[in-house]
């Protein structure tokens, strides 16, 4: 059994081979790429519906940048929605963060 154990967790550190789609931030496997325009083709509550059920297999950058696409169909009818995104996002989003100046524009248009 511990030979089993230890095998199975080095076999478990190894990377995992994701393809991302042409042109978009890392982040986001390849086949969840439909799901996610179709969700942004819902309004709102499909993407918010989307970020919820899919958030854990989502990374930085993509992840802002999803949840910044959120903040654009949100506030156009819930500005203090959009408000409350942004500032849970300025608690994680480092300075290098290819979507820093995007996340900056919004966060000024929402104040």
């Amino acid at each position: 059994f511990r030979d089993y154990a230890g095998k199975s967790m080095r076999e478990s550190k190894k990377p995992v081979d994701v393809q991302y789609a042409l042109g978009r931030l890392p982040g986001l496997p390849k086949e969840m790429e439909a799901a996610l325009e179709a969700a942004k083709r819902e309004g709102p509550e499909g993407l918010k519906k989307w970020l919820g059920q899919n958030r854990n297999e989502v990374m930085e950058p993509r992840l802002t940048d999803i949840e910044l696409d959120y903040v654009i169909l949100a506030g156009r009818e819930d500005p203090a929605e959009a408000r409350r995104v942004l500032n849970v996002i300025k608690q994680r989003i480092p300075s290098d963060s290819p979507v820093r100046q995007r996340f900056a524009q919004l966060d000024r248009a929402y104040p």
